[in-house]
C-alpha cells in the first residue's frame, strides 16, 4: 500500500519549482494541491559587473538562476560555496566546482564552516527579503562582504473564491519551503483547521511560529526530500 494514499498534501512555493515536489509526493500516493503564494522576478542585473571574489555564495537555487542569466559561467574564478546539495546540483549544471557545503543546510552553518582567510571578499546574490544574519557572521570572521539583491520575492494575490475552491476541500498538510510563502500565506488570512504544518528548516519554522502558525514538522534534512519523509512519518505514526 502506497503510504501516503489518501493524504492531501497543499504545495505554496513558486509556480515554477513544484513539478519534483509533486512527483515525490504522488509517488507515494498523496493528492497535491498546488497554490503558489510567491512569484519571483530580476532585479538590479546590471549591478552584477564585477565578479572577481575570493567566495561566492549562493543560499538558494533562485539566487543560482538568476546570477547566470547575467553572469556566463566560464567567467567565474571564485572559490563557490552554496547552502545545500540541491543548490550545489544546479551549479554542476554549469559545468562549475562546488568548493563547500555545510554540515547542515542552512546558510548560518555555511556562514560558520566555510574554510575563510582573514580579509577575503565575499559576493552573496540574494533575494530581496534576506536577512543579514549570515553577514554578521562572515564579517566577524574578518571578511568583507558584499550582497546583491538580484531577484524580488512578490506574493500571490487570490480572490476569496480561489481561496474558497482550495480549502473546502480536506488538506491534510500544509508544506512551506520559505518564509517568503509564510508571510504570503498570512497576507491572505487564511483560517487553518486541522492542517499539519510542515517546513522546510529551521528558519522557515521560526516565521510561521512568529505569525502564530503552528508547526507539526521541520524537514531533516532541509530538502524537499526531507519535508515528503517527514510527512511519510508522521502518516505512518498516525495508523
Amino acid at each position: 500500500m502506497l503510504p501516503l494514499k489518501n493524504k492531501t498534501v497543499l504545495i505554496t512555493r513558486s509556480a515554477n519549482q513544484v513539478t519534483e515536489f509533486i512527483n515525490q509526493l504522488q509517488k507515494l500516493g498523496a493528492n497535491t494541491i498546488t497554490l503558489p503564494l510567491i512569484e519571483n522576478t530580476a532585479i538590479n542585473q546590471n549591478k552584477l559587473i564585477n565578479t572577481e571574489y575570493d567566495w561566492i555564495i549562493f543560499t538558494s537555487i533562485n539566487a543560482v538562476r538568476f546570477f547566470f542569466e547575467t553572469i556566463k559561467p566560464e567567467n567565474i574564478t571564485s572559490k563557490i560555496a552554496v547552502v545545500g546539495e540541491k543548490t550545489a546540483q544546479v551549479i554542476k549544471k554549469f559545468d562549475l566546482d562546488v568548493d563547500f557545503i555545510p554540515s547542515k543546510f542552512t546558510a548560518k552553518h555555511l556562514a560558520n564552516e566555510i574554510p575563510l582567510e582573514a580579509n577575503q571578499r565575499i559576493l552573496i546574490p540574494r533575494s530581496n527579503l534576506a536577512k543579514n544574519d549570515i553577514i554578521d557572521i562572515l564579517e566577524n570572521r574578518n571578511c568583507t562582504v558584499e550582497t546583491i539583491s538580484i531577484y524580488k520575492n512578490n506574493s500571490i494575490n487570490y480572490s476569496k473564491e480561489d481561496l474558497d475552491e482550495v480549502f473546502n476541500q480536506k488538506i491534510d498538510f500544509i508544506t512551506f519551503t520559505s518564509g517568503s510563502t509564510v508571510t504570503a500565506f498570512q497576507k491572505l488570512k487564511i483560517h487553518l483547521n486541522q492542517e499539519k504544518v510542515i517546513c522546510i528548516g529551521p528558519e522557515t519554522a521560526k516565521i510561521a511560529e512568529q505569525n502564530n502558525i503552528k508547526v507539526t514538522a521541520v524537514a531533516n534534512p532541509h530538502t524537499i526530500e526531507g519535508m515528503v519523509n517527514a510527512i511519510t512519518v508522521i502518516t505512518k505514526n498516525e495508523l
